[in-house]
């Protein structure tokens, strides 16, 4: 997957990171969705426990019990004073909302910071709250949540999970990032980006599509323009993306191009309403009729009675996306009272007629952040839950200039978590994945306070920008988004740095970085000389402007401004032929040091993020303790009725009645009577190393009947695969020494000069063979005797086992067949001929070869006439 150029570079960073199993979150107000992304493992939304594709976004305690999803939404009814959901709507706030929404509201402490109350917090929470059980923030019931998240994902993969890739609303500010990122954080998860809901969406609906091919620098070509739709339980967030495809060759006699989707963030916009405001439309008129129908106006009061409208008014509102009418029926609303009515749609859309225009107000807002109209608009893709309600859908389709601009070709719960996960595959380098370019943009103003815009609204996620400032004993700089302060940065040791700087015009160029996740932060600080950043900025009037006026460059101008030895190098080697030149020295850079500070909303501090991280762990630790107890208990519980069923007179499976000795039958049935009684008195508060040790009592009497029954059923296929073994074993010896005796005589009466073979086996390896054999014939007939006059009794303990006779096979057969594995050895060469044997056959050629006088003269005769 192909990124941003200035994403490229953290990807770069974060590669090798990305090997093992990875998350991806969809965290919603009041659904999550998850996906595991690992190889091997196929790509898809993760179940929960009870194999619902949506977990609610809820944590609550029954009593001491902590629980999430499904259940954590039940208890609700029962425990609403320890029922903590819409948790994301409070991250990083320092009010409470307005919305009657949460069965315990938070409060606002002395320093300005929103707690949720614990009543009666568990025992086991350690450290301890110091006054009135005030203790989870928003951010630490998000990390209770993620917990649980992080269980299940690593149920799934079997494997550590620490990566994660989040989807959030791309208008969240620095301070709803940095909470969820310290949630993230608490729980030993690394954030490795934070993608935007809509964005994701488009890349999910981009997965499977091609789109026309356009140039963004000349105009030229077509690009199609969605927008996605979300709405969800507290929110609705439209975001206008272009979607268009660049081709290129990777090189000049390529015939293949390599095509690359775009995805482009042009506008978003929110607005703080959703599902939940049709659920407290839906919930008024229950109790509106529950009021008129029995006068019992105390009903607003209750915290149970007004968490069972809330569940029914939920189901009431499903019903009404697909029925004209809904019938009511809640039992034990208030003081044993039942309830039964009814609720058309009609009532519903007219309670919430006058808020129609405000899910069309994010609508419009983001085409104007755009620059397009209606016009402009292939589709609108509508996301989230609330979209399925008719008067939503109603909405959006009275603005849209047309019906068919409606488009339900995404996943309306899934699309945003599954775009998510494919961001993830693109940062393991396991996939191979399809070419996809994502561009998001910052919502809001970045400025140095009372000073120029550093990163404006529109700016590319993943840039950097450098500021240049005259040196002096320390700089401060406060930075704002949107009005509101952010952080504040001081860079330090300019002092002692200037005193060790040789170099003209030094200034100080702080260099500031927003980054793919959408944090802003200071990168760096450095003091340099000034001389480069002059030419960059347009001469001496450029340098003084940036020195005084607080100038802002572009990355490329920051990059040029710390080039170092290696790029002038490069340059170096463009000129002339033949012409040597020295490449420059390094341009001098000190290192400052940068201290930033967080400031407007709060976070957590070292000593806060310390104690929830404890709080938590001491959660975990009880829930591991519990988990542990909880499987001793059941393990022990089933062994017990399994003894009894097999203890009973009309058991199925007769092998306690046959192999157990009279004495033993009674011994195990006494012991199973009593632990089933003290399982009944102490179950609740024992502790897992006493239910181990009954279980281990238990264990030790049944033991010997268990061999004796198991050694019964494995003990003659044991005893048939040692004798094919022993028969095996003998065959090798035996035809090992016929081999090895016909060697012997081979070699014996061999040639001189035709050598034969050796044995392939020693005198010592066929006398190793024979003692095994010898031996185990002895063991085993010794033994047999015994064993066959207790074939009769099953009550009697064997004397031959299965083990044994395994094990005694097995290394016989292992010894064989790694003798006749041996390689034979070859026939030597035959030995070379001595001096004295080559004369004499040398005299032997030569008589052979002699002629007679006569004939040595003619010769002679003859050579003289040549001559």
């Amino acid at each position: 997957m192909r990124l941003t150029r200035s994403l490229l570079l953290i990807v770069a960073l974060l590669l090798p990171a990305v090997q093992a199993a990875l998350l991806a979150i969809d965290y919603g107000a009041e659904f999550t969705k998850l996906s595991l992304v690992k190889p091997g493992l196929p790509f898809d939304v993760l179940l929960d426990r009870d194999s619902k594709r949506k977990i609610s976004s809820v944590v609550s305690w029954k009593r001491d019990e902590r629980v999430f999803g499904q259940e954590a939404k039940m208890a609700a009814v029962r425990f609403p004073d320890t029922n903590f959901p819409y948790v994301k709507h409070l991250l990083a706030s320092e009010s409470v909302s307005e919305l009657p929404i949460f069965p315990q509201p938070p409060v606002v402490t002395e320093d300005g910071v929103l707690i949720f109350p614990h009543p009666k917090v568990p025992s086991y929470i350690s450290p301890r709250p110091e006054s009135h059980g005030e203790v989870w923030t928003p951010t630490a019931l998000l990390a209770h949540q993620l917990a649980y998240f992080r269980g299940l994902a690593e149920e799934s993969a079997e494997e550590s999970v620490t990566q994660v890739v989040v989807t959030v609303p791309a208008v969240w500010t620095q301070a709803q990032r940095r909470a969820y990122r310290d949630a993230l954080e608490l729980q030993g998860l690394t954030c490795l980006a934070m993608i935007g809901e809509g964005t994701a969406v488009g890349l999910n609906y981009a997965m499977t599509r091609t789109f026309p091919n356009y140039d963004v620098e000349t105009g030229e070509g077509e690009r199609e323009i969605h927008v996605v739709y979300d709405s969800g339980a507290l929110a609705t967030l439209a975001t206008v993306l272009s979607f268009y495809q660049t081709s290129y060759a990777p090189s000049p006699k390529s015939k293949m191009l390599i095509n690359t989707t775009h995805i482009d963030v042009l506008g978003v916009a929110s607005l703080d309403i959703g599902g939940i405001h049709l659920d407290l439309a839906v919930r008024d008129l229950i109790t509106d009729k529950f009021i008129a129908k029995t006068g019992r106006t105390e009903v607003k009061d209750n915290a149970r009675a007004i968490a069972k409208l809330t569940k029914e008014a939920i189901r009431v509102k499903s019903i009404l996306s697909a029925n004209q009418e809904a019938q009511i029926s809640i039992e034990s609303v208030f003081d044993d009272i039942d309830f039964r009515s009814s609720i058309t749609r009609a009532e519903l859309e007219k309670t919430m007629a006058p808020r129609k225009k405000e899910f069309l107000t994010p609508l419009r807002n983001a085409l104007k952040a755009a620059g397009v109209s209606f016009n402009d608009v292939n589709s609108v893709i509508l996301f989230g839950g609330n979209t399925r309600v008719p008067f939503v859908q109603s909405a959006v389709k009275s603005i849209l200039p047309s019906e068919d601009l409606i488009a339900k070709n995404v996943n309306s719960d899934e699309a945003a978590v599954l775009g998510a996960a494919f961001y993830g595959a693109g940062l393991m380098r396991q996939f191979k994945m399809k070419n996809i370019e994502i561009l998001e943009r910052s919502v809001y103003d970045i400025s140095i306070k009372d000073g120029e815009v550093v990163f404006p609204a529109g700016s590319k996620l993943g840039e950097r920008k450098s500021l240049l400032f005259a040196p002096k004993d320390e700089i401060a700089l406060e930075f704002t988004q949107a009005g509101e302060p952010i952080s504040v940065a001081t860079v330090l040791d300019i002092k002692d740095a200037l005193a060790n700087f040789t170099a003209p015009s030094p200034v100080v160029n702080v260099t500031l970085r927003l980054d793919a996740r959408g944090l802003f932060s200071v990168a760096n600080a450095a003091l340099v000389s000034n001389e480069t950043a002059s030419a960059a900025n347009g001469g001496v009037a450029g340098a003084l402007k940036g020195l005084f006026g607080k100038k802002e460059e572009t990355t490329e101008a920051a990059d040029a401004a710390e080039t170092d030895a290696g790029a002038d190098a490069d340059e170096s080697a463009t000129t002339a032929e033949n012409k040597t030149e020295t490449a420059p020295a390094k341009k001098p850079r000190v290192a400052l040091k940068v201290r930033e500070k967080a400031v407007g909303f709060k976070p957590l501090t070292k000593e806060e993020k310390r104690v929830t991280r404890e709080r938590l762990a001491s959660i975990a630790t009880f829930e591991s303790a519990m988990k542990a107890r909880a499987e001793a208990r059941n393990m022990l519980e089933g062994y017990l009725y399994r003894l009894q069923n097999l203890l009973s007179d009309d058991a199925e499976n007769r092998a306690i009645h046959e192999f157990a000795k009279p004495s033993e039958r009674k011994v195990l049935s006494k012991l199973v009577e009593e632990t089933f009684e003290w399982l009944h008195d102490h179950a609740e508060e024992a502790d897992v190393k006493t239910l181990l040790a009954k279980r281990t009592a238990l264990e030790t009497v049944e033991s010997p009947i268990v061999v004796r029954f198991k050694e019964s059923q494995t003990r003659g296929p044991a005893i048939d695969n040692f004798q094919q073994a022993m028969f095996a074993g003998r065959h090798f010896l035996v035809e090992a020494t016929k081999n090895r005796t016909a060697a012997l005589e081979a070699v014996a009466n061999a040639p001189v000069d035709k050598p034969a073979a050796p044995p392939k086996f020693t005198e010592e390896e066929l006398a190793e063979v024979k003692k095994i054999l010898k031996d185990y014939e002895t063991w085993m007939d010794g033994l047999m005797e015994t064993q066959v006059q207790l074939e009769d009794d099953k009550t009697s303990d064997p004397v031959i086992f299965t083990a044994e006779l395994d094990d005694r096979g097995k290394r016989l057969q292992a010894h064989v067949l790694k003798l006749e594995a041996k390689k034979a050895p070859r026939a030597p060469r035959p030995p070379r001929p001595s001096s004295s044997t080559s004369a004499a056959a040398e005299e032997e050629t030569g008589k052979a070869e002699e002629k007679p006088v006569e004939d040595e003269k003619k010769d002679e005769k003859v050579e003289h006439d040549e001559l």
